[in-house]
């Protein structure tokens, strides 16, 4: 689980520090150009920078810190994150509207949504159980990365007061696989802690473990995206209105997929040893972990699907004036444990080659967030942009925030071509589950 959470990359943003994975919003801002860069997101509603950084760092997580999170639980608990790189290219003629896309990209999607009892049980064992049960179920957890191979066009004229409009079609390449769902699944303690009593019919499906890495191929499959964009002029100022849909697709893993059922009733009373000091390797290959999952589970190898998280935006801008423009913004994932994300965002432009940017945003992963960047022409094709989309995880980091941070630096074919380079800091949290009886 510490690898779906806690994970290093660099990232980059073009709108405002949140490009949302979508390949087009580069073309909107700098038009024919060449891309490479990353982003990422990790959040979540009820975890904190302190206790994810006490986990990773490997501290002691005492009561104290486990309270603090308890406090923030609210039925369905939510943990998600989204990393993409990219290297994208926009080619085609001055004479010609149309534009060419050309991409290789990695994505990963993590999401999971725990219940109260699930984080409960995992951060302080099954004592305050006792006597009854535990609900384990309705909880599920997603991980699943992939290559995207991609080629698309785009109708953009001269004419900068008509639309553009483009798609994609992407073959995808699967490279991982995980998905766990406890469906309905309760953990009965004893009253005199005699036993522990497990039902359950979760599920369990993850790609070969014999092939993991980013050259293996466990999967095939496919996706669609599509993006318009409307200049139009109002009274406040030029304006534009932009749509996007992406993502639109499926993975369908190989046969050697591996699925895992369990629908039964497992109860758990103690292991008998009549001498500590002379164990027999009978007894502890009796309660090995292979010889549980042989007789509790169902095992069958077979192809499995999945269906990509639908991506859906649209962005408003307004530029009021040379020194001010304003972006209003509508998110929202589908298939991914998402709940829809506003964000509102204003650029300042302090003068010709400096400007602040502010970020303003609910939902998602998350809760409220709210960031600040700042962007910079250092020489006539060198702009550098930085920034943190939730700048309060570092005034307050025992809050849910999410934090990310951005460095970028743009060039395109006039003479400028794209170069992203982040550093992301995150919040999260995790969880871990006691195995057998433990009083915690």
């Amino acid at each position: 689980m510490r690898a779906f959470l806690i994970i290093l990359f660099i990232s980059s943003s073009l709108l405002s520090f949140a490009q949302f994975g979508n390949d087009f919003l580069f073309y909107s801002i700098n038009k024919r150009s060449v891309n490479l860069g990353a982003e990422y997101e990790l959040n979540s509603d009820f975890l904190s920078n302190s206790f994810v950084n006490r986990f990773y760092k490997g501290g002691y997580i005492d009561k104290t810190l486990k309270d603090d999170q308890l406090t923030r639980i609210s039925g369905i608990n939510k943990i998600g994150g989204i990393l993409n790189t990219n290297l994208t290219a926009y080619i085609g003629k001055d004479s010609s509207k149309y534009r060419f896309i050309a991409g290789v990209n990695h994505r990963q999607f993590f999401n999971a949504s725990i219940t109260d009892d699930v984080y409960k049980f995992g951060l302080y064992g099954n004592k305050q159980f006792v006597g009854e049960e535990a609900n384990l179920g309705n909880s599920q957890v997603n991980n699943y990365s992939y290559q995207e191979f991609k080629l698309g066009f785009l109708v953009d004229g001269p004419d900068t007061t008509k639309a553009i409009m483009g798609m994609a079609l992407s073959y995808l390449k699967g490279q991982s696989f995980f998905r766990l769902n406890t469906n309905s699944s309760n953990v009965f303690t004893a009253l005199d802690a005699s036993y522990i009593s497990l039902t359950t019919n979760a599920q369990l499906s993850l790609s070969d473990t014999a092939s993991r890495y980013w050259h293996d191929f466990n999967g095939h499959g496919m996706s669609a995206e599509f993006f318009a964009e409307t200049p139009y002029k109002s009274k406040l100022g030029d304006s534009k209105f932009i749509l996007s849909v992406s993502n639109l697709g499926f993975i369908k893993w190989s046969s050697n997929t591996l699925n895992y059922t369990a629908d039964s009733t497992f109860t758990y009373s103690g292991v008998y040893i009549n001498d500590i000091f002379d164990l027999q390797d009978s007894t502890l290959n009796s309660i090995s972990v292979d010889s549980i999952s042989e007789n509790a589970t169902n095992l069958e190898r077979a192809k499995s699907s999945t269906n990509l998280p639908v991506t859906f935006l649209i962005i408003h801008k307004i530029r009021f004036s040379k020194l001010f423009e304003f972006t209003t913004g509508f998110r929202h994932l589908f298939n991914a444990n998402y709940k829809p994300y506003l964000f509102t965002e204003g650029m300042f432009y302090i003068s010709d080659k400096f400007s602040v940017n502010t970020h303003l945003g609910f939902g998602g992963y998350g809760k409220l967030s709210g960031g600040i960047g700042l962007t910079g022409t250092i020489k006539k094709h060198l702009v550098l942009r930085m920034g943190s989309n939730s700048i309060q995880g570092f005034v307050v980091p025992k809050k849910p925030w999410v934090k990310v941070h951005t460095f970028q630096s743009p060039i395109n074919f006039e003479n400028e071509t794209i170069l992203y380079i982040s550093d992301t800091t995150y919040n999260c949290k995790q969880f871990f589950i006691c195995s057998g009886f433990c009083f915690c």
